[in-house]
């Protein structure tokens, strides 16, 4: 990846804090429920556990559960004024009539889906989200992302070996650093002098779900990776207030081409599902995706918990990085899913995205 049209950023991915619902192992989806007072200390301390980061902008899904933690973040960020903005598409997955339950019975409504080969359909009819749905408003927000970070100026890139020291607040990433900085993972200089377009660290606050998608886009749709972990540790569910880092280059000359292809493809797909009124067929199905995006990506920390760190430094445990030949072998997996899904959609079956529902759905970590 040469450097002219291309940048770079990080970024911070935190689950929101915890409410009464997660207590008590609600499935949330779209109401607009509260932290409890644990969550509010929660919320508190991950806020003090970035404030020795860089941190350039605050993105978060507009409910409250989000919002509240992401204000916390926002206010124990006392270098500068960081800007906040709020997004609908960051929200969890909207399970319709089903929002509200116990987790056990969205449970069964997910195995009766499976089960009767209209998951899509199912999840329709309930005035909910399939899998598919979601993962396109992950999509669409990545996508909104890297809009906004190429919109930005360029920053000064942060310099872990000369400044590799606890309390550094101009890094973006928690040491100790158990991967290269993204420049330099990915060779991304032609040169020692060169510099690449760094536009900033960004923190973004979500739900468990939503995460689980995004994260799916970041490690299973990149050209390369770097530092990741198996696929089904990728996408098992955070604890409310962990948080995973990641770098991020993108080539936005090809980039572009395709958000706009993608986007035109999903428009023509959702007129022409109205006129034909086929309601086995899901719009959504995005197998387009099947193809690499031109993402390059890195995996710094994965679940890190707040009370682990202290003053830019993490004592969590390095993640477990899969190796080449498990990587190459979750990836094609993934791929063969992809393109099944095409004529998966056809039959209402979410085959891609339901095969990631039966572990820790949209809520807190399985019980044991």
């Amino acid at each position: 990846m040469a450097t002219e049209n291309k940048f770079y950023f990080y970024l911070t991915i935190v689950r929101h804090a915890q409410t009464k619902e997660n207590v008590s192992q609600i499935i949330q989806g779209q109401n607009d429920t509260l932290l409890t007072p644990f969550g509010e200390h929660q919320a508190a301390e991950v806020g003090t556990s970035l404030s020795n980061l860089q941190i350039d902008q605050i993105f978060t899904s507009d409910l409250m559960r989000c919002l509240c933690t992401a204000k916390a973040i926002q206010k124990a960020y006392t270098k500068k004024t960081v800007p906040l903005t709020e997004s609908h598409l960051m929200r969890e997955r909207n399970f319709g009539l089903n929002n509200g339950k116990p987790r056990s019975e969205v449970h069964d409504f997910i195995a009766l889906a499976k089960a009767s080969h209209r998951g899509c359909e199912m999840w329709r009819e309930v005035q909910g989200e399939c899998g598919h749905q979601i993962f396109w408003r992950a999509v669409s927000f990545f996508f909104e992302l890297c809009e906004f970070a190429s919109m930005q100026t360029t920053k000064m890139e942060p310099d872990f070996f000369a400044e590799n020291s606890p309390g550094n607040c101009s890094l973006p990433v928690l040491l100790p650093l158990y991967q290269a900085p993204v420049p330099q993972a990915f060779n991304l200089c032609e040169n020692h002098h060169q510099q690449t377009n760094y536009k900033g660290h960004f923190v973004l606050v979500s739900h468990g779900q939503w995460i689980r998608e995004f994260n799916y886009i970041i490690y299973a749709l990149s050209e390369k990776t770097r530092g990741f972990p198996l696929h089904r540790d990728m996408v098992a569910v955070l604890s409310n207030c962990q948080f995973n880092q990641f770098g991020v280059a993108v080539d936005y000359e090809k980039l572009s081409t395709r958000i706009s292809h993608i986007r035109t493809t999903m428009e023509s797909t959702l007129r022409d599902k109205k006129k034909a009124h086929n309601v086995r067929f899901c719009p959504f199905d995005l197998t387009d995706l099947a193809q690499d995006l031109p993402i390059f990506t890195v995996c710094y920390h994965a679940r890190v918990d707040a009370d682990s760190v202290k003053e830019g430094t993490t004592s969590a445990p390095p993640v477990v990085v899969a190796t080449r030949k498990e990587e190459e072998e979750a990836k094609k997996v993934e791929k063969s899913n992809m393109i099944a899904a095409a004529a998966a959609a056809g039959s209402g079956v979410e085959t891609l995205y339901f095969a990631r529902e039966d572990d820790e759905y949209a809520g807190l970590p399985e019980v044991k």
